[in-house]
């Protein structure tokens, strides 16, 4: 018995061992304590340090953080539920290592799931498993810190093969598995990939229904069907305390196309979404798609290393005195030619995995061959976004919540997982072919004829192009004034400088276009390579010179050679750094410890002297802060942003109570410039001034003093009973700002109007005037407002959303749900309970 069952075991046992080691094999540096340098991490950190810091004094995250955007919802930042029982511990079943080892493990452990499903040998499933986790998409995510989607993106699988147990009628286990991964992959809050999960099960159910139609039974696709639903179901409610607020809040953000001013242009404006020009901003080229096949066909991208030497751009860039280094950097930097506005890298599948993707379409004969091919084609026109915008401005327009978010490209996921299967299953049938061998043959003709026609495509394609890009434009301005200010010498420079200066640019491009051109030839010949070492393997096989073994032995190693050297090009050592490096970054400057040196303290940083303040997260680590960084910031606030805070209105800052300004002196270090203007916490008017709309409201920041009369809008009107009266000895002031609760003490002869420099959002702010709850409305467009009547007074805003309330009792009962059905499928396994299966 025992016997029995470890040789079942066995081979499991070694696909997680080399998944294990070849993960940590490929990111052997982070086994030395060395830190992924991740801009999208470090920018995490920044926004989440308050609410980090929150939790160390109070047990609990916030749900709501003032650190960055004047404040928003904490939903997606920092976040936890209520409750203990949650299936978020089961992450850590597959956490084995350090990051990102576990990221790549996970993706190799349920795409083998998936392999197990089919039934696939060791090896197959090992080849298929390395090819999907390591796929340059991978890599590339984790170079940039998009950690959270790299790990949907190997939950994945599993949910799939869940699915598909399902449908293969195994219920209980195929509910527990669908169920189970389904909530692990929502619990990373990606919900794009989740997305295009659920697209991915959907075309699964159409495809099964259409292929299958004659032979299913009605009673079998209501039990399937309704099983799936209810594994979604159950998936998403397991982190229902999380998605219902964030629901709520998107239909608040720039994501959900909320700003209350009347579009100056509609053409791309979508309903309760984001404006198409920014949501299809990263739409992969139709011509790019052949980087499936040859990874630097566009030039690879900017977390690469493609040009080491033999760089003519960097020759160029070095006969003008610039460093080796930095000519190398630039070269590399500038080398990508796509349609995006630019990229880490190219989503490459390998070479190899191409050529066995072609074997399954033209050898595997059962449904499943359908909807992979399916899902493949879709994912393909939905990553070409606007240059195939007929189609995917409809899907846009009219797909549910897809118009929440952007950069399709990201879709390419679909035929990452497709390919690689789809290339397994492929290797399975060709092994296990029992046709006859002249018909078998001719199969294998295609294939080499298919092959033989990519290659050939892809040959047409690299003498048709002139490696040209839109950011050459750019590049070109640039260059020309680097070299116009080196002749110039500090002097205005003359027409004939400008002119040498292009006529040496124009040298400079044409070297940079020849460096496209060999970086394109150079992986063309090394996919070439590929396929023939490929196709002469699985030739030598077919005329019985070696054993199935060795076959698969032999393109194990060669696509496994082929996918790891490739990613390894955008998650090199050069990538990581030593600990002490990144938190060198939130290293308080001295401009950050005159701040911190404040008694007061809710007040608000303006950082001039980190970039972009509005782009950027740094001051957030130390501060409240009027920019940041945040991909879904509220709509009204981004509003703020561009009609206001970009032009610098200094009344608008006061308002916000922008108490200190970060700028950058001549010699490079930060100075806290003190604004004696802030308007503080909260102030009393003695004004209102009323309103027809929005863009009245807005228009109005631009002439009236905020500091003595409130912009209202008269939809407003009725929650303000009564107007302000004079008391020159009334008085407003804070008590205390815990995030959620924020506490102020009130004292008037006479009824006021008072302004609270908090950012207006109804979904969950409550306000209580000694205990007793008071109507409020939104002032000077993003801030809060409220009557309150003569006396003395204790007034309160908390933060109590309803929607996370909810949320959190759905999530205790789906996570128990999840529990039960894994342990009910357990016992199945173990034989304490016999389902009968569907034949």
């Amino acid at each position: 018995m025992n016997s029995s069952l470890l040789k079942k075991a066995l081979p499991h046992i070694i696909a997680i061992v080399v998944f294990w080691i070849v993960s940590a094999a490929f990111n052997k540096t982070a086994l030395e304590g060395k830190t992924l340098r991740q801009s999208d991490v470090q920018g995490f950190t920044g926004m989440a340090q308050q609410s980090i810091e929150f939790r160390e004094k109070y047990g609990h995250y916030p749900l709501w953080t003032e650190s960055m955007f004047g404040g928003m919802p904490g939903y997606n930042i920092a976040f936890e539920g209520t409750s203990p029982i949650n299936i978020g511990y089961l992450n850590h079943l597959f956490y084995v290592g350090p990051q990102p080892i576990y990221f790549f493990f996970i993706a190799c452990v349920c795409f083998y799931i998936l392999t197990q499903v089919f039934g696939l040998s060791l090896l197959i499933s090992l080849l298929g498993s390395i090819a999907y986790a390591f796929a340059t998409f991978n890599p590339i995510l984790v170079s940039v810190g998009h950690n959270t989607e790299l790990i949907a993106i190997g939950y994945l699988p599993a949910v799939i093969a869940g699915t598909l147990l399902i449908l293969r009628g195994k219920y209980l286990g195929g509910t527990a598995l669908m169920t189970v991964f389904f909530g692990l992959e929502v619990s990373t809050q990606h919900l794009q990939i989740v997305y295009y999960t659920g697209i991915m099960i959907g075309i699964i159910a159409i495809v099964y229904l259409i292929t299958n139609r004659k032979e299913i039974k009605f009673k079998h696709i209501l039990i399937s069907y309704s099983l799936i639903a209810c594994s979604l179901i159950i998936g998403l409610l397991s982190y229902a305390y999380t998605l219902l607020p964030t629901k709520e809040v998107a239909e608040e953000t720039m994501r959900g196309g909320k700003s209350q001013l009347t579009p100056v242009d509609t053409k791309n404006k979508t309903l309760g979404g984001l404006n198409k020009d920014y949501a299809f901003s990263w739409s992969y080229g139709i011509q790019e798609t052949l980087t499936l096949f040859i990874p630097g066909m566009q030039g690879g991208g900017g977390s690469g290393k493609l040009i080491t030497d033999n760089s003519k751009f960097a020759d160029k860039l070095m006969e003008a005195g610039i460093s080796e280094d930095n000519a190398l950097e630039m070269a590399n930097g500038n080398a990508y030619w796509g349609e995006q506005p630019f990229t880490g890298g190219p989503v490459y599948l390998g070479a190899v995995i191409c050529f066995l993707f072609i074997i399954g379409m033209i050898y595997v004969k059962s449904w499943h061959k359908w909807w992979i091919l399916t899902i493949c084609i879709v994912g393909i026109v939905m990553a070409w976004g606007r240059h195939f915008a007929f189609v995917n401005y409809f899907l846009f327009d009219n797909l549910p919540f897809y118009s929440k978010f952007r950069a399709p490209s990201m879709a390419l996921v679909m035929p990452q997982l497709g390919f690689a299967l789809l290339a397994s299953l492929g290797l399975y049938e060709f092994v296990n072919s029992v046709e006859r061998k002249e018909l078998d043959f001719n199969k294998f003709k295609k294939v080499l004829y298919l092959s033989g026609g990519l290659i050939l495509l892809s040959v047409l394609i690299l003498f048709m192009s002139d490696f040209k890009s839109d950011n050459d434009v750019r590049i070109k301005d640039q260059s020309v004034s680097y070299i116009t200010r080196q002749m110039g010498q500090g002097k205005q420079p003359t027409a004939d400088m400008q002119q040498q200066a292009t006529q040496t640019v124009n040298t400079w491009m044409s070297a940079l276009h020849e460096d496209r051109k060999s970086i394109f030839e150079k992986d063309l010949l090394r996919s070439i390579i590929f396929v023939v070492l490929a196709a002469g393997l699985c030739w030598f096989y077919f005329k019985g010179k070696y054993k199935p073994v060795i076959l698969l032995s032999g393109l194990l190693v060669l696509s496994s050679f082929d996918i790891l050297t490739e990613g390894n090009k955008y998650l090199s050592e050069e990538t990581y750094t030593e600990p002490e490096t990144i938190e060198a970054a939130f290293t308080m400057s001295d401009a950050d410890k005159r701040i911190k040196a404040d008694p007061e303290k809710n007040f608000r940083v303006l950082d001039m002297g980190s970039g972009d303040p509005f782009q950027n997260a740094h001051a957030s680590y130390f501060h409240n802060s009027v920019g940041g960084y945040h991909p879904a910031k509220l709509a009204l606030y981004n509003d703020l942003i561009e009609h206001q805070l970009t032009k610098g209105n200094q009344r608008v800052y006061d308002m916000l109570n922008t108490k200190y300004i970060i700028r950058k002196t001549q010699d490079g270090r930060e100075e806290a410039m003190l604004n004696p203007g802030a308007f503080g916490s909260c102030w009393l008017v003695s004004n209102i001034h009323f309103v027809n709309n929005a863009d009245q409201e807005m228009s109005a920041l631009d002439s009236i003093n905020v500091r003595d009369t409130a912009i209202v809008e008269n939809i407003f009107a009725d929650r303000i009973p009564y107007m302000p009266m004079k008391d020159s000895a009334a008085s407003i002031r804070l008590i205390e700002n815990l995030n959620d609760k924020i506490s102020y003490s009130f004292k008037s002869k006479t009824n006021q109007f008072a302004v609270f420099s908090e950012i207006y959002y109804d979904k969950g702010w409550n306000t209580f005037i000694d205990g007793k709850q008071s109507p409020y409305c939104k002032v000077d467009y993003v801030l809060r407002g409220m009557a309150i009547p003569a006396g003395d007074h204790t007034i309160e805003f908390r933060f109590e959303p309803q929607s996370y309330i909810m949320g959190n009792r759905l999530s205790i009962w789906a996570s128990i749900i999840t529990y039960l059905l894994l342990i009910a499928a357990a016992l199945q396994v173990l034989g304490f309970v016999r389902l009968k299966p569907k034949a």
